[in-house]
């Protein structure tokens, strides 16, 4: 697929199936070379990535229904939901950032401090995007999340890698909702 048709075509696909549009090498591949060249400041590369497939993504996706069921007492139906459609997906991503470079990075440049916080949620954001694009670029769909999961030990998960996110995906569940387009003329503005 085209780089900007599988722009055009990503969305938030909250409903999955667990079946491998292409092989799970094809997936970490997708991931490395998006860790690897996608842009971060100073050249920190602050951001890390775990991906998990099997047990291992399921495994995750329980812990979020626990935990949601734990820490909500109302009417919880939608979010549990959503955390079924994401385990029944074929694999989750998960974005973390190593806070051990920001504080180097903090150190070394006192006066850019909250800066590179800022930085670090632009880094974050840019990696996300090349990586949700790129499954979508082979076929699968994806959505972004920000809930409490539970890290296992056994993912050998360094103290330092703070999560920021997690990205369920696998092939597309349920049918393709438009989306309303704010028309360019209202975002845009040509300088000549």
């Amino acid at each position: 697929m085209e780089f900007f048709e599988a722009i055009k075509n990503r969305r938030s696909i909250r409903v999955l199936e667990d079946e491998a549009v292409v092989p799970d090498d094809e997936v970490v591949e997708i991931v490395k070379s998006a860790l690897n060249h996608t842009p971060t400041a100073f050249n920190g590369q602050e951001t890390r990535v775990a991906v998990l497939f099997g047990d291992s993504h399921k495994e995750l996706w329980d812990s979020a229904e626990k935990i949601a069921r734990e820490k909500n007492k109302g009417d919880i139906s939608r979010t549990l939901e959503r955390i079924e459609g994401y385990c029944n997906g074929h694999g989750t991503i998960l974005f973390f950032q190593d806070r051990d470079v920001i504080k180097e990075f903090q150190e070394k440049m006192p006066h850019l401090h909250d800066a590179f916080e800022e930085w670090g949620h632009q880094n974050q954001g840019m990696l996300q995007y090349v990586i949700w694009t790129g499954l979508e670029a082979v076929g699968y769909a994806a959505s972004l999340q920000h809930v409490e999961v539970a890290i296992k030990p056994e993912w050998n998960i360094p103290e330092s890698w703070k999560l920021i996110a997690q990205m369920p995906f696998g092939k597309q569940a349920q049918p393709l909702q438009e989306k309303e387009i704010v028309p360019v003329e209202k975002k845009l503005i040509v300088v000549k």
